[in-house]
């Protein structure tokens, strides 16, 4: 007939015990697994933190660039620039200094044209200058034009 009921409660002992190694084998490797990733979670968040204070260390010693500079500027805040500039070196006083002057020198040749001439290259580069700094880029592909 049937199993006697001795039989069924050893097959019953015997899976429960069997269950009871298996949980206990799964727990095991479940703890060894946490630990595991979480010490890999912690480097990775170590060497992100790492890598952030690095970043924020090379930016604050970093001097920018004259470009990064310009790059932020806008065409109205170099306008009001010169302005503002243009309005300070106007109100400045004319002072002439003089140091052991020798009347009977005078100024050569030389000097004289170089006085003459200064005035007007520095003009030129400097508005040359403005209008590279400000003209827009080129797009890719495109070749820079002579009026560019």
């Amino acid at each position: 007939m049937g199993a006697s009921a001795d039989e069924i409660d050893r097959q019953i002992k015997d899976t429960r015990d069997r269950m009871d190694e298996n949980l206990e084998v799964l727990e095991k490797r479940a703890t060894s697994n946490g630990v595991r990733y979480g010490k890999l979670v912690a480097i990775a968040l170590g060497a992100a933190a790492v890598g952030g204070v690095g970043l924020l260390v090379y930016r604050r010693l970093r001097k920018p660039t004259l470009k990064d500079r310009l790059r932020g500027m806008s065409i109205d805040s170099l306008r009001e620039l010169a302005e503002e500039l243009t309005s300070r070196l106007k109100s400045l006083p004319s002072v002439t200094l003089t140091v052991n002057e020798r009347p009977e020198d005078e100024p050569g040749i030389l000097e004289n044209i170089m006085r003459r001439v200064a005035p007007a290259v520095v003009g030129t580069a400097s508005t040359a200058l403005l209008h590279r700094i400000t003209r827009p880029a080129a797009a890719e592909g495109e070749p820079a034009t002579a009026s560019d």
